[in-house]
């Protein structure tokens, strides 16, 4: 018998597919929602082993009137995780990303009035919801409670992809709270911010070009991208966190209930830089050895941005994964996927 229907956005992105399964494996029948038919459907195909539990919506657009109202009826958990992510030259940042990622989830916040049954809505935001990367001070720990300060005309006028992405996450949760705030609905909330996200690429993809950007800067990494052009690896130090653990804590926050209510929860297991990156993958995958560049230790470390994530922890009580387990399951997801493809 099903736990409960759990309403999964953009189910077939990288992190929304790893959430599914998280779902999924738990004993939930999951409503994944994509803008086609043919994703939304067929996310299922590459996934056969939970067809009986798997239903779908088709949401063309996340900012049309009433865009969600179907697909949440029936439903007991909201996992939001579809977002816009556009880092084209010519993109037009207001309308590709900060209207679909904030009115999106204005959209999806009005539609659990209309749907009695939601008991939890979970939003996958992210660590630049705390500060914008570029600006923190170093020794300094930051907690949930601080906020990136990036402005919507600030957002709307950078040429920085980054800083948009960020300032967008950021306003878009902080709509969502300000809904629970001032509705005060039957429901509780949680979101969950993340680092850099990485893993395996299990999502449906038709092209190596389709990979998101995490992975396929790994990738990039280990097919001589860096070598062949005589690039530098960046950064030389970043933060990172799993994407089974990021699957796991939408999954955690629901299963602990009011413990996890109203919580913005933390997820960043450590940093890594570029000689541990190159290291691993020189230990791991001989035939991509000739691949790597040569890399020299900074004479100055660089600073990363301090997080306490004691919360998180206690919690939702998530082991995390370590880096060389990750990038070695990453790169080989990868290779799969290029023998998959035929690329």
């Amino acid at each position: 018998m099903s736990r409960g229907v759990v309403l999964v956005t953009g189910v077939n992105g990288f992190i929304g597919t790893y959430v599914a399964l998280a779902f999924l494996d738990a004993g939930y029948t999951v409503r994944g929602t994509a803008r086609t038919e043919t994703k939304a459907a067929g996310w299922i195909t590459h996934f056969p082993v939970h067809k009986a539990a798997y239903e779908y919506a088709v949401i063309p657009d996340l900012v049309a009137p009433g865009a969600f109202e179907a697909a949440i009826k029936g439903c007991d958990i909201v996992a939001h995780v579809a977002s816009p992510i556009n880092s084209q030259p010519n993109q037009d940042n207001e309308r590709d990303v900060l209207i679909p990622a904030i009115n999106g989830m204005r959209n999806l916040l009005a539609a659990t009035k209309t749907e009695p049954r939601i008991r939890h809505v979970v939003f996958c935001s992210t660590l630049a919801t705390v500060l914008e990367p570029r600006e923190f001070e170093p020794g300094r720990i930051y907690t949930a409670k601080e906020w990136n300060c990036t402005t919507y005309e600030e957002a709307k006028k950078t040429t920085n992809p980054r800083i948009t992405y960020g300032a967008s996450k950021a306003l878009a949760e902080r709509a969502f709270w300000e809904f629970i705030a001032k509705e005060q609905p039957a429901w509780v909330g949680t979101a969950i911010l993340p680092s850099a996200v990485f893993g395996a690429p299990i999502q449906p993809l038709d092209a190596l070009a389709d990979l998101n950007r995490s992975v396929a800067f790994m990738w990039d990494v280990a097919n001589g991208k860096f070598k062949s052009t005589g690039l530098e690896i960046p950064p030389s130090a970043a933060l990172y966190i799993s994407v089974h653990d990021v699957a796991l804590a939408h999954l955690r926050a629901v299963e602990r209930g009011k413990v996890a209510a109203g919580k913005r929860y933390i997820l960043s297991s450590g940093t890594y830089d570029a000689a541990t990156v190159v290291d691993i993958l020189y230990r791991n995958f001989p035939q991509f050895r000739a691949n790597l560049p040569v890399i020299e230790a900074p004479a100055v470390p660089q600073a990363v941005p301090l997080f306490n994530t004691a919360e998180t922890l206690a919690d939702l009580e998530i082991d995390y994964v370590p880096f060389e387990r990750l990038m070695v399951e990453m790169i080989e997801g990868v290779v799969a996927l290029k023998e998959k493809l035929h690329a």
